[in-house]
């Protein structure tokens, strides 16, 4: 981790990167430049444009075969994606590059180098630096370049989270009593950038929880999220040992030990579980990502749903059903896609699935079916996100919880990674063949029987054609009789 990590990279850019050598009055500024000092490989690099900023982008335009477009109104900032690579494109703050480094976030990123050096030799005089920068990385602090500069763009607090947590630094102070000062401000970011710098941090490979803690010790994520503030100190039930704020971070924590460690019963499933975590679900979302939301929102509505009931015992029913429409209203809010909404509601309704099912040992096969139907390619999610909501519930009513969660999950995944009949029953009869054979009309009726036969397909009952046509008459006959 040092200078020597930079100049290596600086001279062989490869290819692709080193085409931006043919950019004149262009620095190379902040996250490429302090990642590859410590040593960090990456593709995402930003461009400072002294002067005006179209002639640049034309150029860029000829040397990728691919056009910048437009991603901040505020600030004429732009970028392209090629092959990998995502370059961001900015006017200079200010009059010049010494103006724009001291107009910077922090110290770590407050470096610039001129592009037409890149595929050369470059010396640490090269490199125009805040005087604190060099120690700074050296020492893994973060530190502001000063309060002002976080005030003038609040969305640069959050991005100070995610930095901490993405580069394993501590934070200076200083800079985390001018976060915690200016808590409010943060909302008055758009709610693309602050979706955006979320799931940077959601993204973060090493555990999550603890700057989400941050998050809620400096007041920052009651701002972004109030719905979630009523669930510090609301006490919960015998089944837990921890208010239900305390545990949604045990939670994450939980996740994360999981994933570093997958328990015997699931290390078979390693490679598979890695992948649905790696999946990218939608722009920026990673499967991580998306779990470890839904986690963070998961128990959302149980301060509004708790009930002490006669007999003493806590109660919340159905906060899973308004807690999934919460979080929807909640994302809405931060302009996430309709496709990340989904999912994340999908995993905050069904969470609870996984411990009903597992009081049954065996599972049998019409419940692994119905799981994985419900879940559909989440499934994986679920299991973890079942899995790191049992573990972190360690109330004297859940002894022995976790090992039944453990084997009827482990259950799940081996069908659905199978893709075996029990996970994909095959059709036996469509819905034509039974409106055919039953000599009734399109409705709700036909959807139904075919996922009865499904279920049945799926636990063995059901084997042929002549069996699901009788099994169909038997459920017909059945249904309508009750109405």
């Amino acid at each position: 981790m040092a200078f020597g990590e930079l100049r290596a990279a600086v001279a062989e850019p490869g290819e692709l990167l080193g085409r931006l050598s043919a950019l004149d009055g262009v620095w190379i500024v902040g996250g490429w430049l302090r990642d590859h000092w410590l040593g960090r490989r990456t593709m995402d690099i930003d461009l400072a444009v002294q002067g005006e900023i179209g002639p640049v982008l034309a150029r860029l335009a000829e040397l990728y075969g691919s056009s910048p477009f437009e991603i901040g109104l505020r600030h004429g900032s732009h970028r392209l994606v090629c092959d990998g690579a995502m370059i961001d494109i900015s006017p200079l703050y200010g009059a010049g590059i010494g103006e724009d480094l001291a107009r910077r976030d922090y110290t770590v990123n407050s470096l610039a180098l001129p592009a037409r050096l890149l595929g050369t030799q470059i010396s640490p005089g090269d490199v125009l630096q805040h005087e604190q920068t060099a120690s700074d990385l050296q020492d893994g602090m973060l530190r502001a370049v000063s309060r002002r500069n976080l005030a003038s763009d609040p969305l640069r607090i959050l991005r100070g989270y995610r930095l901490s947590a993405q580069l394993g630094f501590a934070v200076e102070s200083g800079t985390r009593q001018a976060w915690r000062s200016l808590a409010t401000a943060v909302t008055g970011s758009a709610g693309e950038r602050i979706h955006e710098e979320l799931l940077r941090l959601l993204n973060v490979t090493r555990s999550a929880a603890p700057y989400i803690g941050m998050l809620a010790e400096d007041g920052v994520l009651w701002q972004l999220m109030p719905e979630l503030r009523p669930m510090v100190g609301c006490e919960q039930n015998a089944y837990h040992h921890l208010d239900v704020w305390t545990h949604t971070l045990e939670c994450l924590a939980a996740l994360d030990q999981l994933r570093q460690s997958y328990p015997a019963a699931l290390a078979g499933f390693a490679a598979e579980l890695d992948a649905a975590l790696a999946a990218p679900e939608s722009g920026l979302a990673s499967g991580l990502a998306v779990l470890r939301l839904s986690l963070l929102l998961h128990d959302v509505n149980k301060p509004q749903t708790r009930e002490e009931q006669p007999d003493g015992r806590i109660t919340f029913y159905k906060h899973q059903e308004l807690g999934s429409a919460t979080a929807g209203e909640l994302l809405a809010r931060l302009k996430f896609s309709s496709q990340e909404i989904d999912l994340v509601c999908l995993l905050v309704l069904e969470h609870l699935r996984l411990g009903f099912y597992s009081d049954q040992n065996p599972l049998p096969p019409r419940l692994i079916y119905r799981y994985i139907r419900r879940l559909g390619p989440a499934t994986p999610l679920a299991v973890l996100h079942g899995l790191a909501d049992c573990l972190a519930t360690r109330g004297p009513l859940n002894e022995g919880g976790f090992t039944a969660h453990l084997e009827a999950g482990a259950t799940i995944l081996a069908h659905f990674f199978a893709r075996d009949t029990v996970a994909a029953p095959p059709v036996l009869l469509d819905g034509n063949e039974i409106m055919a054979h039953l000599g009734i009309g399109p409705g709700r009726l036909v959807g139904e029987l075919k996922e009865l036969l499904a279920e049945a397909t799926a636990s063995g009952e059901v084997h042929d054609q002549d069996q699901a046509r009788e099994f169909v008459r038997a459920q017909f006959r059945r249904i309508t009789a009750g109405d």
